[in-house]
């Protein structure tokens, strides 16, 4: 397929914006409450398990160290629990997926379904695969400089949906078709974020007054890191929010603009 076949979002982001508005209305509770279940086992059950299992990467940096590693330098390195990084990079791609999957079901047919949160298990080589190949090339672009890691990032934004869409297509193939569809558009695509950021930071402003005024050492552990897990759901909230923009993108992307959408609630979209 040639790269003129592909089309060039050409819709203003708070016009996509407006439009997700009107489309999740009187059901976007339901569908924020469905994206927070997903972060829930994303951020919240390896959180829980890192103070079960506080081993951090720097105690694992120092449990090996040389004379060329200066431990009290490690020492005051933030450290992040091993069980966390291991659970994000074995579980994160198939919860990425699910999360297409959901996001794809909700707008396609205004309908809230949970049971597509779990969908990318069902081929979780495949995008166990798709999610190592993908922070491999990103990795690399970005370690010349942040710019080329984010001009990576947004090439192949489109991955996780194309492959939801049609499961059945490769891994170097949803790679390959994602970066020739944002090509021209992918500034677009980083406005449309942008549009969609007021919610992020708004939804952050409770973490940052808990982080403010709480310090870390007023409970213990276990207490401390409740109440912080506690002051994420309105950014999971938020995170639905941008999801529903991204996935709105996308569907641009592959019906060639708002007039072309069938779906349930499509007259959210094709309205004036």
């Amino acid at each position: 397929m040639q790269d003129r076949e592909f089309y060039i979002v050409k819709e203003e982001p708070l016009e996509i914006l407006r439009k997700c508005r009107r489309h999740s209305k009187g059901t976007l509770f339901g569908f924020l409450a469905g994206i927070c279940l997903l972060y829930l086992f994303m951020n919240w059950v390896p959180e829980i398990l890192g103070i079960f299992i506080p081993q951090t990467n720097i105690d694992l940096l120092m449990h090996f160290e040389n004379a060329s590693v200066n431990k009290e330098m490690l020492e005051k390195l933030p450290g992040t629990p091993l069980v966390m990084l291991i659970y994000a990079f074995l579980l994160n791609g198939a919860f990425r997926l699910g999360e297409c999957f959901y996001t794809l079901t909700y707008i396609r047919n205004k309908k809230v379904d949970c049971r597509a949160i779990f969908e990318g298990f069902a081929i979780y080589g495949k995008v166990f695969g798709l999610f190592l190949l993908q922070t491999i090339i990103i990795g690399f672009w970005a370690m010349f400089l942040i710019i080329p890691g984010i001009m990576a990032a947004v090439n192949f934004s489109q991955s996780f949906y194309i492959l939801a869409d049609d499961p059945s297509k490769g891994i170097t193939q949803v790679l390959a078709e994602s970066k020739l569809r944002m090509l021209g558009t992918r500034m677009t695509y980083l406005r449309v974020l942008i549009a969609f950021l007021p919610y992020y930071f708004a939804a952050y402003l409770p973490a940052m007054a808990v982080s403010y005024f709480v310090p870390a050492d007023t409970f213990s552990t276990p207490v401390y890191t409740a109440i912080m897990m506690a002051v994420e759901i309105p950014i999971f909230a938020a995170y639905g929010m941008i999801d529903l923009g991204r996935c709105t993108f996308y569907e641009l992307l592959i019906n060639r603009g708002f007039e072309n959408f069938r779906y349930a609630g499509q007259d959210a979209f094709r309205e004036d």
